[in-house]
Order: structure tokens, then C-alpha cells, then sequence
């Protein structure tokens, strides 16, 4: 245990040269930067644990635990040597926030410079680097993550810790995230339902808020890019401040872009072969536009912040895609970057508020906020084989509030044990409006607790255990669609669903330990039991999914599913060398999922039926990760990726399984230091997916591909200023080939051509 009023010390590496390394207090948000020397201070803390967290460029982020009581203390603090960028930063997806070692989960951290450096315009595209996550796309700019083969609602995107609600359920839903104020993210891949809640079943993505900027500062960036591919212009700027611990922070992002070239003149719809003009998909064209907004204080007793943040999307919904498309109907009429109907625009308003504050030695932290999701799809009604409505051209409106509250308890019992109690609670609800069907009107209310136990057994074995009650209320309203012939109304309705009242209650728990032997190896294992109840989509949903390209059909009777875990992983790391490898395997009694009828539906512009079912199967598979630096700024890096799943009771595939896929890059660092060039890079990235021939019955099979990514960029010294310049080209080949989540693949539309991209990203500092 470690007592003081002031915390002191000195951080060396291995060999006793100084480091000014970083040194980051959690609870409060605090910072402060070792001198030459590599000395530091940080004074006037009030009694109470707190996590210091230590980082610096090329080394291991280091974590310490410190009681402070009445006297001072001093450290010393030694960093191993690393030659990987992303072992300098630090796991604070652990609850405990004692560091990535004792952490029993699988776990990826990545910062701005590698979203940046990764980014090709939507913040799930960027993730599709690390292994084990994919993403579901439909066209561009609308993207969901994966995680081991599942996404929807069996992920769980955490935004300043709250749960972000925006029709996670549908594939051609994009997250509604800024993916420029983005500052950190850290992936927990296996079962995370323990701390976070039923639908971090397969994991989550936690999307954590940058360090506070130092007291007396002003600084901020600009940052333009471009995108060959569909011209699409980005533009962000950033502001933040700290005046006597009342800080800031306040970004505006916009970005235009048009329809998107593929290497095809071609498509099939509902066996009819229709041309694409100009190799480009008409009204593919949009534009978005961001803002958010942060302010709070900082001080002695803890931090409370208060962010409040827009996503706007408006974009075209590819003609081919709704409706029965016609060769007409696909040609460019006034140009490319118009926004015509078939249209989407989608607002999503959070007010999240962060409180951390002391209690004793003990941490409590409270996160509330509200969101406000609005999606409206607009087309013309005799598209869809109906005459003029009251509607007029909304085709559907999903209005979904929500209002959610967690609250959390750390308590350090002593050097070796640490409780967290929690308690999180929802409350949604959504209205429909529009003349088609898809989600009936509903009120959903969820609320859990928690007991999480750390017990450190031994220096290098910690253990830990935790259990979490969950109750959850659906009310469901009956909906009658009105019956159209000839585009005249009947007079006579169709029950689309009935009404659904539906109550779950669940127990579970989870168990794991971190065990360090010697000091390179660490080896990880956890286990759990996981529930997720049946969302009112699943349960009631019936209608016509036009960017998903189908019929969907609920099932009111469906039950919880419940699932058990394994998740292993062992990682040897040393100066130039590093390896991990992760295998899972999952059992899910009741896992629901959709699944391909075979039949035609009746409704208008529909293509198949496909039936919310529910079966037992199994997931396994795993993530193997190598990273090698051959010598001085040049590097090895080889990621691969499978997952294996079967169906119980139909000994089939389950649908929409990502194929093994094997990502190998050369990155090489030139360290220049002329004023024009400085910290030069290159890199070249070679993506193999094999064929996937796993598939569900009336699924399609989908064939191999190979990409080439390659790119480079530097930071140029104009006076003072700095300004860093990247280029970088995807699908280099223009390789024509299916991504097998990618919903345009059902109509034989291969991902986007060949795009070169350019990020210029300008740093500031007025004080």
C-alpha cells in the first residue's frame, strides 16, 4: 500500500536513462509530464486510491495503484522497452483501471493517430485493422463492426460510457459516430455482459474520451481530407481549453461526398440484368454533418463534464436498391452529387453527462444522458405500388428516445482486494410514422446490477469473479397497415404484428485470471454465462428492410438466449518481437438470428422472406497477431482472423459469417528531420479473405479476394508550424470482389474500386 500527500518519483527505462514520460490520474483527469530528468510532482491529492498511468513512446505502459493517506512518498518507476506504438497506451476498459496486465478479457487499444492514419470515412471502417473485427457495409459510408462473427445487438458501442442507441439492429444503419472526434478506443472481444449489460455478448467498443488539456492551455487542429473515389471533401475542426481547471472542448465536422465508382457496368435484381452507368451507383451521393460540445470542471474531489453532440447524415439510397429499379430509373440525370429519392436522413442528439467523484478512499462514478435518434427514409409512394398518402413522401420514420442511467461504486479494500457495485438502468421509446411498416411503436424499460470481486492471489496471478441480475419490460403496440389497390386505399387493414407484452429476468456471472510468468509471457482465461433478451425488433418486427434487401418477419414467442464462454489468451511480448493469440469458444442456447426463407414476399418491391428463428449453436475460433521489427523502423506485422459456427438443430452454417481472412503489412519509419520532412512513413498492406462456402441454406456463397493498401505521409515544419501530410490508396488493383456481409453483395454489386485518399491535418496552439 502506498501512502502519500504528494506523489513524487522518477521514471527511467531499463537501462537508467530518464524518460519525460506522461503521467495520467484516472479519477481526476489529471496530468502531468516528467522533466528531462525524468522527475515529476503532482500535489495536492486528497486522501483515496487513484491508478497512475504511465506512458512514453517506445516503451510498455506501465500502471500503479496508489493509497494515499498523510505522508508523501516517492516513486521509482522503470518502463520496459517497446518497439510497438500501441503498447505504449494504456487499458482503462478494465473496471479497475489497474492496467492491461491484470485484465482477464481479451483486449485492443487504439488512439487518434491510428484512426487517423486508418480512417476512410465512417469510425467502424477504421476498426477493420485489428483482427477479429469486420464490418457489415452497404455501399459507402454506412458500416456496422463485428465482432467473432456477431454485431447488432450482441455489440455494445459505449460513448463516454452510455450505450448508444441508434437501430443498432439494421445493417444499413451506420453508427451514428463523429469518426474524427474519436480520441481513443478500446475493444473487449468475448463476454462482456458482466459490467456492461446482456448485449455486450460478444463484445463491446468503448469509445473513451482524450486526456483533459493541461491547465492554462488553448489548443486545437484543423484537419481536411479528400477521397478519389467518390470526391468526397472532409473538413473537422477541434478547440479545447483549460482556464483553472474549467476545461473544454468543442469540434465541427462536415463532409460531401458523391455516388461511388465500382469496377462493374452491371447487376442483377430479381433475376432482371440492369446496367450502372458510368461505372457509378446512382444516388449513392450524401453529406454529413457534426458537432459536439464538452465542458465541466476538474478538481480536487473528482471531474463532471457535460457533452453534448449531433450526428446529422443525409444520403441517397441506391436506386436499385428499393422498389423494381428499371434502366431509366439508373441513369445520371444532374450529375453525381445530387441526393434524390430513394433518401435517408438521419439525426442523432446525445446529452451525456460524467460525474466522478470521492467518497472516502473509495470512486463514484455516474453517467446519465438522453439521445434522440431520428431516421427517415423518404421515397416516392407508387414506388411502392401505393397511391398519394398523408405522408406524403416519408416512407418511414423511427423516432427512439432514450434515457439511461448507470452508476458504479469502487471500493480497495486493501492491497489485494477491489469491489465494484454497479446499477444501470433504460428507458426507451420509439414511434413509427410513414406509409410502409417496419417497427411497430413500443416502450422498452431494462435495469442490472452488479458485484465484480478482484482478488490478487499472487504479484503475478490475479483473479476475479463477479455476478449481475437483469430484468427487462417490452410493451409492444398492435399495428394494422392500411391495404392499397390499384395505389387507392381499400378501406380494409392488414395486422402487421399484435400487441406484445413481454417481462425477462436473468442471472448471470463470469470468472477470469491473468497469470504473468517471467517477464515476457502473460496468458489470460475467462469465462461466463451471458443472457440477452429478445429486443422488440426481433419480436415484432414485419416488413420490408429495403437496405437489407429483404421481407423481415419477428417472432413474438421467442425466448432469452443464454450463452457460455471461454475466451483464452496468451501474448509473448519482448523489445522487437511480439505474439498473441486468442481462441474462443461459445455454446448459445436460443441463439436468434435471420435466417433466409426461400420464399418471394408478397409486398410490393420486397424480394425474400426472412424469419426471425431461434436455434442452439456454437461459435469458436480465434485471433493470431505477430508484429516483428526486423531492425530500426522497419516492421513485420501478420493478423489472422477465423470463426467457425454450426447450427445445433439444422447442422447448417449460420448466415452472414465472415470468411478467414489474413492481413499482412511492412511499415517502415525514416526518422528525417529537415524543416520539409520529419518522422517520415511508409506502408504497404496486403488483405487475403478466402472463399465462404459456410453458408446458411438459401444463402449465397461468396468468392475469395486479395487487397493491396499501401500509403505513406511525414510532418513538414512551416516557421513553427507544424503541418502532417498522409496519402494513402485502397483496393490498389481495382479489384472486382464481394465482401460476404456487404448487403449489396445480394445484388452482385461488388465493394467500392480503386480510392486514394489525402489527410492534411494542421496543430495549433494560441497559449
Amino acid at each position: 500500500m502506498l501512502v502519500a500527500q504528494t506523489v513524487r518519483g522518477t521514471i527511467t527505462g531499463e537501462g537508467g536513462e530518464p524518460l519525460m514520460a506522461h503521467i495520467h490520474i484516472h479519477e481526476l483527469g489529471k496530468s502531468a509530464l516528467a522533466d528531462l530528468e525524468g522527475n515529476f510532482s503532482i500535489s495536492g491529492l486528497r486522501s483515496g486510491t487513484y491508478h497512475l498511468h504511465f506512458t512514453h513512446m517506445g516503451y510498455k505502459a506501465q500502471t500503479l495503484t496508489v493509497r494515499i493517506l498523510e505522508e508523501d512518498i516517492s516513486l521509482e518507476v522503470t518502463m520496459p522497452e517497446s518497439a510497438f506504438t500501441l503498447q505504449a497506451l494504456t487499458v482503462e476498459a478494465n473496471p479497475f483501471k489497474n492496467g492491461p496486465i491484470e485484465q482477464s478479457q481479451t483486449i485492443d487499444v487504439i488512439d487518434r493517430n491510428f484512426i487517423e492514419r486508418n480512417n476512410t470515412g465512417t469510425f467502424a471502417n477504421a476498426l477493420e485493422k485489428l483482427p477479429g473485427i469486420s464490418t457489415i457495409n452497404t455501399g459507402v459510408g454506412i458500416s456496422k463492426p463485428v465482432i467473432r462473427g456477431m454485431s447488432f445487438n450482441r455489440i455494445m458501442i459505449n460513448d463516454r460510457g452510455i450505450k448508444q442507441e441508434g437501430q443498432q439492429w439494421g445493417a444499413d444503419h451506420g453508427l451514428e459516430i463523429d469518426p474524427f472526434d474519436v480520441d481513443r478506443v478500446e475493444i473487449i472481444k468475448g463476454p462482456a455482459s458482466l459490467v456492461y449489460g446482456s448485449d455486450g455478448m460478444a463484445g463491446v467498443i468503448n469509445i473513451a474520451p482524450g486526456a483533459t488539456p493541461d491547465p492554462g492551455t488553448l489548443n486545437g487542429h484543423l484537419i481536411s481530407t479528400y477521397r478519389s473515389n467518390n470526391h468526397m471533401f472532409g473538413h473537422s475542426g477541434m478547440l479545447e481549453g483549460n482556464h483553472n481547471d474549467f476545461i473544454f472542448k468543442a469540434r465541427f465536422t462536415a463532409q460531401d461526398y458523391e455516388n461511388y465508382r465500382v469496377p462493374a457496368s452491371q447487376f442483377t435484381y430479381a433475376g432482371f440484368v440492369l446496367p450502372i452507368f458510368e461505372n457509378r451507383l446512382k444516388n449513392t451521393a450524401g453529406s454529413e454533418r457534426h458537432f459536439s460540445f464538452s465542458g465541466g470542471v476538474r478538481k480536487d474531489w473528482g471531474k463532471s463534464t457535460i457533452t453534448i453532440s449531433r450526428f446529422s447524415q443525409d444520403a441517397g439510397i441506391f436506386t436499385g436498391a428499393v422498389g423494381i429499379p428499371n434502366s431509366y430509373s439508373l441513369r445520371h440525370d444532374n450529375g453525381h452529387g445530387i441526393v434524390d429519392f430513394p433518401r435517408q436522413d438521419n439525426t442523432h442528439l446525445k446529452v451525456i453527462s460524467n460525474t466522478t467523484v470521492q467518497h472516502k478512499n473509495n470512486w463514484l462514478e455516474i453517467d446519465l444522458a438522453y439521445q434522440a435518434n431520428r431516421r427517415r427514409e423518404e421515397s416516392l409512394p407508387h414506388a411502392h405500388g401505393i397511391g398519394p398518402t398523408p405522408e406524403g413522401n416519408l416512407a418511414l420514420g423511427l423516432f427512439l428516445d432514450v434515457i439511461t442511467g448507470n452508476v458504479r461504486y469502487n471500493t480497495r479494500i486493501n492491497g489485494k482486494h477491489q469491489t465494484i457495485v454497479g446499477f444501470q438502468s433504460q428507458h426507451m421509446q420509439n414511434r413509427h410514422a410513414g406509409f410502409e411498416f417496419l417497427l411497430p411503436n413500443f416502450q422498452s424499460t431494462q435495469a442490472g446490477t452488479y458485484y465484480f470481486h478482484e482478488y490478487r492471489w499472487k504479484k503475478n496471478l490475479i483473479v476475479n469473479a463477479g455476478v449481475r441480475v437483469d430484468a427487462a419490460v417490452h410493451r409492444i403496440r398492435e399495428h394494422r397497415q392500411p391495404i392499397y389497390e390499384r395505389l387507392r386505399p381499400t378501406g380494409e387493414y392488414e395486422q402487421r404484428n399484435p400487441e406484445i407484452n413481454r417481462t425477462f429476468f436473468n442471472v448471470s456471472g463470469s470468472s477470469g485470471l491473468s497469470w504473468v510468468l517471467g517477464d515476457d509471457h502473460n496468458l489470460k482465461l475467462n469465462l461466463g454465462s451471458s443472457f440477452r433478451m429478445p429486443t422488440p425488433i426481433e419480436l415484432a418486427t414485419n416488413g420490408v428492410h429495403h437496405g437489407n434487401f429483404r421481407h423481415e418477419v419477428g417472432n413474438p414467442a421467442l425466448n432469452p438466449e443464454r450463452s457460455y464462454q471461454a475466451d483464452l489468451n496468451y501474448t509473448y511480448s519482448t523489445k522487437r518481437f511480439l505474439f498473441g493469440i486468442s481462441p474462443f469458444w461459445g455454446y448459445y442456447d436460443g441463439y436468434i438470428y435471420l435466417s433466409p426463407s426461400g420464399r418471394f414476399s408478397t409486398i410490393p418491391g420486397a424480394s425474400t422472406v426472412w424469419n426471425y428463428r431461434q436455434n442452439n449453436a456454437v461459435f469458436t475460433g480465434g485471433e493470431v497477431k505477430t508484429e516483428w521489427v526486423l531492425f530500426s523502423g522497419f516492421s513485420l506485422s501478420v493478423a489472422g482472423e477465423y470463426v467457425y459456427n454450426f447450427n445445433l438443430d439444422t447442422r447448417l452454417p449460420l448466415p452472414l459469417t465472415p470468411p478467414l481472412s489474413v492481413l499482412t503489412g511492412f511499415h517502415y519509419t525514416l526518422p528525417l528531420t529537415s524543416q520539409a520532412f520529419r518522422d517520415f512513413y511508409t506502408f504497404v498492406e496486403y488483405r487475403h479473405a478466402a472463399d465462404q462456402n459456410r453458408t446458411d441454406r438459401n444463402e449465397r456463397s461468396t468468392a475469395g479476394y486479395d487487397l493491396v493498401e499501401a500509403g505513406f505521409g511525414w510532418e513538414s515544419r512551416i516557421g513553427q508550424q507544424s503541418v502532417l501530410v498522409q496519402v494513402s490508396g485502397q483496393n490498389l488493383t481495382n479489384s472486382f470482389y464481394f465482401n460476404h456481409l456487404s448487403r449489396y453483395r445480394l445484388l452482385n454489386l461488388p465493394e467500392q474500386g480503386r480510392n486514394i485518399s489525402l489527410s492534411i491535418k494542421i496543430p495549433f496552439r494560441l497559449r
